[in-house]
């Protein structure tokens, strides 16, 4: 399991990424202390879970790692400073504080990486998942989904996930074709609508 580090705190860094290796056995590609930087280095070194270091992120930045899903599946991981950050807890696979322990680190790490891990050669790379019902998208879809419900134009979420804004809105189009939308409004609607229904049945 491929592992990208992301703290503004060099130190801090360095010792999580050696805790990680060393004690946690994985295999971790980059240690970065900028959003770009470790996304470039996601996408050089093909990570699977990216472990974000709270402390020192704004919002903002923690949004364009969650539009880095977009173009491929990857897990996030948020360690601290969630009390500074308006979190969207169903974009983030798991928070845990700078506290929790390296043995809650560790298993949050696993149960992250077990759902992305890529295909084999050959095999279909994206699932189609069902995010809420009838709302059955792909991992990138949804992601750029719930990037149009925030109300994000084609060219933010270029910008926010690497993608060319062509790119976007031939996203955009098929997300509209399989929710049988017909604008941006009613994608919002349908993934809204979507979420409180899987949320009541969760009760």
């Amino acid at each position: 399991m491929r592992i990208a580090l992301c703290s503004r705190e060099p130190l801090f860094g360095e010792a999580l990424g050696s805790l990680l290796s060393h004690e946690g056995n994985f295999d971790v590609v980059a240690r970065e202390s900028s959003p770009r930087a470790c996304l470039s280095a996601v996408k050089d070194h093909r990570a699977q879970v990216i472990v974000l270091d709270g402390h020192g992120l704004q919002t903002n930045d923690v949004e364009f790692f969650m539009g880095a899903r977009a173009y491929g599946d990857l897990g996030i991981i948020l360690l601290g400073g969630e009390e500074e950050i308006e979190l969207d807890e169903n974009n983030i696979d798991a928070v845990l504080t700078r506290d929790s322990g390296s043995t809650a680190l560790f298993r949050a790490v696993r149960e992250v990486g077990a759902s992305f891990v890529r295909a084999p050669v050959g095999r279909v790379r994206e699932r189609r998942s069902n995010y809420g019902a009838g709302i059955e998208l792909t991992r990138r879809e949804y992601e750029v989904a719930s990037l149009v419900a925030k109300g994000f134009s084609n060219r933010r979420i270029a910008a926010v996930t690497g993608l060319r804004e062509q790119s976007i809105k031939n996203l955009v189009s098929v997300i509209m074709r399989k929710l049988k939308c017909e604008n941006r409004v009613q994608v919002a609607l349908r993934l809204t609508t979507a979420s409180m229904a899987a949320s009541e049945t969760a009760e």
